[in-house]
Parts: C-alpha cells; structure tokens; sequence
C-alpha cells in the first residue's frame, strides 16, 4: 500500500558561508538554512539530516578555500599575473623539477600546460584560456597579497573586467603559509658549538612578505645582504618550531619540503638524547647517522 506523507518545512536562518564561483567572477555570500519540520518521523520511513548535509557542504567550503589559499601563497613566491600586448592574460608558476606533483595537482584542478624548462633544472605550470584563468581569479582573488603580484593581478581583473579585492585578514588558520613557504621556506640544521641548531626560514625581496611570518609565528627578520640582498624571517626556538610544525600539519605543505618538515619531531628526540655526541657503532649513534641520511634525501 502507497502512504503519501506531507509535512510543513521550517527554514531558520543559521549564518553564510562565503564561496568563490568562477561564472559570478568572485566571493559569493550563501545563506545557510537548517531545514527542520513539524511532521513526526514515520515508521519505515528515512531521511537524510540536515545538519550531516551541512557538515558535508562545509567542509567541502573549507578544503577548497584552503587549497586557494595555499595557491595564492605559491604564486606570491613563485608565480607572476601577465597580460599580453594582444590583451591575452596568463599565469604562470615555476618550481624546482622535484616538486612537478605540486604542479600538476593545479593543472588538475585549473587546467593548463606542466612543461620542463629548457636549460634549467625547473618546470613551469601556464595557464592561459579564458575559462581557466576566470577561475583562477575567482579563487586567488582576496588571498594575493605580494605587492608585485598585487599590481600584475589588477592588469588582469581590469582586462577581465573584475574587480580587485583585498587581501583578506591573515591567521594560524590561513594556508597561504604553507603555499608560500613551499615558494620562498627551507628547513636547515647546522653543527654550533658542538651541537645541531635548527632553522626554519623564508626568503624573499620583499620585507612585508616575510613579516606576516614574523607578525603570526614570532621569530625576526632581518636583512641578508648575500646574493642581491633580501629579507630573511627565521625561527631558531623548539617551542617556535614545534608550533610552525603543527600549524603545516593542519595546512599542509604540497612542495618536497614536506619531507624534511615531518623530520623534525626526529630531530628533537635524537638532540634531547644527544645522539650526535655518543660514541662511534652505539645504537644512538647510528641512530643519528640515519637520520641524517633521511636527512640529506628530502633535498631535491
């Protein structure tokens, strides 16, 4: 026998979310309704919660505004906006060859061409159709920050008639480190006064880049005048460390850095334990020496 159930739906206004939609060219505000109703549950009958939809609807938000996050750092460090003489607009990001995987995650997503550059131990992700770089604004737009890329992304948007945003409001909970750590971070040890000191640090031209590391995670910036001079932010404490640590467990690096990144809990055990200084064939001490094998083999 066929029921026929009615009920009367009840929409109570919970808050917005804010999602980038490349057909609308931008940020868009969505209210989120909790669908409730005044019929009594029937047996035999199931539906689906409105609050596991939610759940589910949210954190698909989250993880792709992380993601575009973490690429508007990357093409802080690594990238550059371009228009040409034609009016044709085009982004372009090159890494080291180790870190291709990284590349190929945007193509995936974007589109675009992955290719080795001739000469040089790097490869260049460029994305140029019109479709591909709508959506690549609608989701970097809001999380640029380098004022170099700042002033290449506006020739952009005034070519494709969208307006510039400003960059949003920088946390621990932003994954635009990771993106531009994985551009412009390294993670070194070297031996001082007889024992291993660890540095992560950043490096770029541009002072303010490497301030919002200073201004969320502690640690100093200061002026390297080697090569052709730039500023460097470094953090050189274990609770410092430990604390960037958990902030790239949460925003996940994507570049080969990761590796070395993931050793460090290692580092500290065998330093707390002095492995480095015990003597030759005790198993701390090889125990040190496998660490720096791992060690040497993050680097590309």
């Amino acid at each position: 026998m066929q029921r026929t159930i009615s009920w009367e739906l009840v929409y109570t206004f919970l808050g917005t979310i804010i999602i980038s939609d490349p057909l609308i060219l931008g940020p868009v505000i969505v209210k989120i309704l909790k669908m409730a109703s005044n019929q009594q549950e029937t047996k035999g009958i199931s539906r689906v919660g409105s609050s596991e939809t939610l759940r589910s609807l949210s954190s698909k938000v989250q993880s792709e505004l992380k993601w575009n996050q973490w690429l508007a750092g990357l093409i802080d460090g690594d990238g550059c906006f371009l228009v040409s003489k034609s009016g044709y607009t085009s982004c372009e990001i090159t890494m080291g060859i180790e870190d291709e995987r990284a590349l190929m995650e945007i193509k995936q997503k974007l589109g675009g061409s992955v290719k080795l550059r001739a000469g040089i131990n790097a490869v260049r992700y460029r994305l140029h159709n019109k479709k591909g770089m709508l959506d690549l604004i609608a989701r970097v737009n809001g999380h640029i920050r380098n004022p170099v890329r700042l002033k290449q992304l506006k020739l952009v948007c005034d070519t494709l008639n969208i307006e510039l945003l400003e960059p949003s409001m920088l946390d621990k909970d932003n994954n635009w480190f990771s993106g531009f750590f994985d551009a412009d971070g390294s993670v070194t040890y070297s031996m001082k006064n007889g024992s291993p000191q660890l540095t992560i640090s950043v490096t770029n031209k541009h002072e303010e880049n490497v301030k919002h590391f200073e201004n969320v995670f502690s640690g100093k910036v200061y002026y390297d005048k080697g090569g052709y001079g730039s500023f460097k932010w470094t953090i050189q404490g274990k609770e410092d460390v430990l604390c960037f640590l958990d902030y790239v467990i949460k925003n996940p690096c994507r570049s080969h850095k990761k590796q070395r990144l993931f050793l460090i809990p290692k580092y500290y055990k065998l330093k707390d334990l002095k492995a480095y200084r015990q003597e030759e064939g005790s198993a701390l001490h090889k125990a040190w020496l496998s660490f720096n094998e791992d060690w040497k083999n993050t680097l590309p």
